[in-house]
């Protein structure tokens, strides 16, 4: 399977963004496996390439573990692509979707350690299967308490696209997740729509 592209600008809303179609009445979930968890986030950079290796061992050792894991980190997809499109459209999110974000949040701190990374510090977790989860629920944190929260849009698309995504442009006005995929697609339907209207007019 051919696996879109990553628009989000933050690993938390590229794992929002796993969910293709949502107002489909079977939307297409990438997620559909703890491999295919794993491979998304190595992908999103928030794993490292050992990280994912030692994941994957631990999730043939421990299947079990494993989906009720990933039935765990699907379940926060949801709360952070709520919270987030909340955000974009309405300038707000409900109660509930914060809260379940900083549970995500403060079980990740909980099992994590302060450690030096070059000139800084960071958090850090030793392998678990548990780790794409908590990176996740450490971006959308930052996300949610940094600068950048006002810039967190919903691709503008008229076909039910509902990727969100960062909008690093200048003057903030990027409406589309990708000008390759929705953005050509609406150029394409205004062309349509006028060249119909010239016609129209020239009868």
């Amino acid at each position: 399977m051919e696996l879109p592209e990553l628009v989000g600008g933050a690993l938390c809303l590229d794992v929002a963004n796993s969910v293709d179609g949502r107002v489909l009445e079977e939307p297409l979930d990438y997620l559909a496996t703890y491999a295919d968890l794993v491979g998304w986030a190595l992908r999103a950079g928030g794993l490292s390439t050992a990280e994912a290796e030692a994941l994957r061992a631990r999730a043939d050792a421990d299947p079990e573990g494993a989906r009720d894991e990933l039935i765990r980190a699907r379940a926060l997809r949801e709360s952070v692509f709520a919270l987030f499109h909340g955000y974009a459209q309405d300038g707000a999110a409900r109660p509930d979707q914060l809260a379940a974000v900083q549970e995500a949040y403060t079980d990740a701190l909980r099992h994590a350690r302060l450690e030096p990374a070059g000139e800084d510090l960071c958090w850090t977790w030793d392998p678990d299967l548990r780790l794409p989860r908590w990176r996740v629920a450490q971006s959308a944190i930052d996300l949610a308490t940094g600068s950048s929260l006002g810039r967190v849009k919903a691709c503008a698309s008229q076909d039910g696209c509902q990727y969100l995504f960062v909008d690093t442009s200048k003057n903030g006005s990027r409406r589309w997740c990708s000008m390759t995929d929705c953005g050509n697609q609406a150029k394409s339907k205004r062309l349509t729509a006028r060249r119909r209207a010239d016609r129209t007019e020239a009868r």
